[in-house]
């Protein structure tokens, strides 16, 4: 191929769950690597990302080979990443099943949390 020519698809398109924490809901972190064949200097990468048919979510100029988005559990992700040089690149695709976390891992340490002060403060009171 030549230096006019599209990169190819990104390799290695990965992930890691983030669990839900008191300040944020559950996040996918994605991870890429560079196209086998970049064919010219790559500028950035675009990702787009959709769930439920709904349409797709596109995130452009990305730096880097990782980006984190929130997402919604008990629902699968369909990701698409690709190099952009002068043309854009072949998208690598990427589903995910996104596990259903209960009300207790995501509200768990801020409900503990809020009954150790309410309890301290009754202590201090009586």
């Amino acid at each position: 191929m030549s230096a006019s020519s599209a990169p190819s698809a990104p390799v290695s398109f990965g992930y890691t769950h983030i669990t839900p924490s008191s300040s944020h809901g559950p996040r996918i972190n994605l991870t890429w690597s560079k196209p086998a064949e970049p064919n010219g200097v790559i500028r950035n990468y675009t990702l787009s990302y959709s769930h439920s048919g709904k349409t797709p979510n596109e995130i452009s100029g990305i730096d880097g080979l990782s980006y984190t988005v929130d997402v919604l559990g008990g629902i699968q992700f369909q990701f698409h990443v690709r190099a952009v040089t002068i043309k854009p690149g072949i998208k690598a695709l990427l589903v995910v099943d996104i596990p259903e976390y209960s009300k207790f891992s995501f509200f768990g340490f801020f409900t503990f949390s809020v009954i150790l002060v309410l309890s301290f403060l009754g202590y201090m009171y009586m």
